[in-house]
């Protein structure tokens, strides 16, 4: 009889400090914070967006245990495409370590408005200092979240194509598989079977938190988690994955546990700038 060994340490926890462009959005999706949309109204009041002055000044004071800078920002008709990559590079001027900036959702916006090829836009953003897309819009690739969750974002072979693109530029991308009891499986088992028909730099694992509209977005047992994690090591073979830790964080134990199903690390925020 053989005895499985137990990590007596989790995977290696990783700070991340999270900086937010604009939280307003036109999209609506209904999990998000951004649920903001674009006003009918002249005179509907919405928060500008980060000043590039603010994120430098911020930055200069930002923990030294930073390993990792994540940029996101709702979808805007009023900030063109060089304010994002000019924070970008103000971020990339005082920061040495990895840089995911944005995801494909923000580079079709651009692409869209502002009529650039995507090509170009993810060179430039490679150019001011990013290293990698985030893995923002991968939750719409099985079509019954899409419609339920995120009925206004691209279609979900448009997200795949553009992410993708991603390798050719120098900006790999990542994916993510939501953590959440109304899941089921057979969506979980779809969802994966999409993701591993792709490259991925790696997968982050999401775990939803209920909101006022979607007071049933419930996070997974941790049990259950695990399982999600186990089946996603099983799925996508060698490719790094990640969990991202919910507000609180998780306990010693529960990261052990996370990193025996087979999670190679672990996000925590420990610094969030916003407007």
């Amino acid at each position: 009889m053989t005895s499985q060994t137990f990590p007596l340490e989790p995977a290696p926890i990783t700070g991340v400090a999270k900086i937010t462009t604009t939280r307003h959005c036109w999209m609506q999706c209904r999990f998000c914070d951004f649920n903001h949309f674009t006003p009918v109204l002249f005179d509907t009041k919405i928060t500008s967006c980060l000043p590039l002055a603010d994120a430098e000044s911020r930055l200069a004071t930002m923990p030294t245990s930073i390993g990792l800078i994540k940029i996101r920002g709702g979808l805007s008709f009023r900030e063109p495409f060089t304010y994002f990559r000019s924070l970008v590079r103000a971020v990339a001027d005082g920061f040495n370590g990895p840089i995911q900036a944005f995801s494909p959702i923000e580079v079709n916006q651009w692409h869209r408005v502002e009529q650039r090829p995507v090509r170009e836009l993810l060179a430039e953003l490679k150019w001011a200092g990013a290293t990698r897309l985030g893995p923002g819009g991968s939750e719409i690739l099985v079509q019954s979240w899409r419609d339920r969750l995120s009925p206004y974002r691209i279609e979900s072979a448009a997200w795949e194509n553009l992410a993708q693109l991603g390798w050719e530029t120098g900006l790999p991308p990542s994916a993510m598989i939501l953590a959440g009891k109304w899941l089921s499986a057979a969506d979980i088992k779809s969802h994966l079977r999409i993701l591993a028909a792709n490259s991925w730099h790696h997968i982050e694992v999401k775990v939803f938190r209920a909101v006022a509209l979607q007071p049933e977005l419930e996070p997974m047992h941790i049990l259950a988690l695990c399982r999600l994690v186990s089946e996603t090591r099983e799925t996508l073979n060698d490719t790094p994955i990640y969990v991202n830790e919910p507000p609180g964080g998780l306990s010693h134990d529960a990261r052990i546990l996370l990193t025996q199903a087979g999670a190679d690390g672990f996000y925590t925020t420990l610094e969030a700038i916003e407007p």
